[in-house]
């Protein structure tokens, strides 16, 4: 009796263990997740979809800092863009061609030792195909290349007016005109003076090296008369 009753209360024991287990929530019994971290890596050697960006590169250009030997007032026999190319120096900057050029500047009208009257320039920073030189308020008209800094003006009068412009294909810059004027006195004074001394000074020298011949011939021809004029009281012994 004893032991059915000891079965009996283990069967119920069992029941209510089952009945216990099946109330728990089955999330209960889950296996903890574990969490494995993913890193992509891009290849760019195997990815076919890549793209390569390509920035192109502007071609160099080697200057050495240094601005070109250009003196705007000077004849140019060899132009500044030849110059820059072959050693890299920077030429001073000039508008482009499209755009009007600037007035030259006229720096001197003056007559040249050929009797020619000689007008001289200076170039704008501009570019420049030619420049045109005026006279008598434009009636005449002179053409001078891009590269010169100067020009003879044959038959120009004292007082008449020379102007001097500079063209594009943009168009005729502004002018810069000078009047024509003599010489000075003063210069003509001093040139006359100048030659008259030299003149002076070759007569003298001319007369100094007359007397100096003279003066020479002189002394020979004394000098020549006394030899031959012996003393007879004596003879080359000494004896009388």
């Amino acid at each position: 009796m004893l032991l059915w009753s000891q079965v009996t209360f283990l069967l119920l024991l069992c029941v209510m263990e089952s009945i216990r287990a099946t109330s728990v929530s089955p999330s209960s019994f889950r296996p903890p997740l574990t969490r494995v971290r993913i890193i992509e890596v891009e290849d760019d050697y195997d990815d076919v979809n890549s793209k390569t960006t390509i920035t192109p590169q502007l071609p160099r250009v080697t200057t050495s800092g240094v601005i070109c030997d250009y003196d705007p007032c000077v004849v140019q026999t060899t132009p500044c863009e030849k110059i820059s190319a072959q050693t890299g120096c920077l030429c001073p900057g000039l508008t482009g061609p499209e755009e009007r050029p600037g007035a030259p500047e006229l720096r001197e009208v003056k007559l040249g030792g050929s009797g020619e009257v000689l007008v001289h320039w200076c170039a704008p920073r501009s570019t420049v195909t030619h420049y045109e030189v005026t006279l008598n308020g434009g009636k005449e008209q002179l053409s001078f290349g891009e590269n010169l800094r100067n020009g003879a003006i044959p038959g120009l009068k004292i007082g008449e007016t020379v102007c001097v412009a500079a063209r594009n294909q943009a168009g005729l810059s502004e002018k810069s005109c000078a009047r024509y004027e003599p010489p000075q006195t003063d210069q003509v004074a001093l040139s006359a003076g100048i030659i008259a001394g030299s003149v002076g000074l070759l007569l003298l020298l001319s007369v100094l090296a007359v007397v100096l011949w003279k003066r020479r011939t002189c002394r020979k021809g004394g000098m020549g008369e006394a030899e031959g004029l012996g003393n007879p009281s004596y003879t080359s012994d000494g004896a009388l």
